[in-house]
């Protein structure tokens, strides 16, 4: 077996912890009021987001674009819960958060799974990637490596 290096060398403190989850916070408030603002608020500039359906959105501009026209019509009945998995960091001023998103709609309800790679400029945390991934129901329990149809 090779050996390989670890990533995640760098310990977080608590206080950076809660300054990332604060960054959650504000995409489960801002989906929540329906406030673009608020929802891309923790993004940089030059963000990149991967959407559940596989859109790739570059930029905060098209970024606040995009959630405009999606809060005031496609979700606009749906409310979300954002909680932080975990968050680890590769490096000094870097971050890699897991999290899980629970969404109701009229119809029901869905899961989503997100990572999102932040760094830290001038002392402030900010999400400069995030992909959110649709949970399968059937698979969500399914261990690593298990059977896949």
């Amino acid at each position: 077996m090779t050996n390989r290096p670890a990533a995640f060398t760098t310990p977080l403190g608590d206080e950076d912890v809660a300054a990332l989850a604060d960054l959650l916070a504000d995409l489960e408030h801002g989906f929540n009021q329906k406030v673009a603002e608020v929802l891309d608020r923790p993004f940089t500039a030059d963000a990149v987001v991967v959407v559940p359906d596989g859109t790739v959105i570059r930029g905060w501009d098209d970024l606040f674009a995009y959630h405009t026209a999606r809060l005031a019509d496609a979700v606009a009945t749906w409310t979300t819960r954002v909680v932080m998995l975990s968050a680890v960091s590769p490096g000094s001023d870097t971050a890699l958060v897991h999290f899980r998103q629970e969404t109701t709609t009229p119809d029901g309800g869905f899961a989503n799974h997100g990572t999102v790679f932040a760094v830290r400029r001038e002392g402030s945390w900010w999400i400069s990637a995030l992909h959110n991934t649709n949970v399968d129901p059937a698979r969500a329990g399914a261990a690593p490596g298990g059977p896949r149809s």
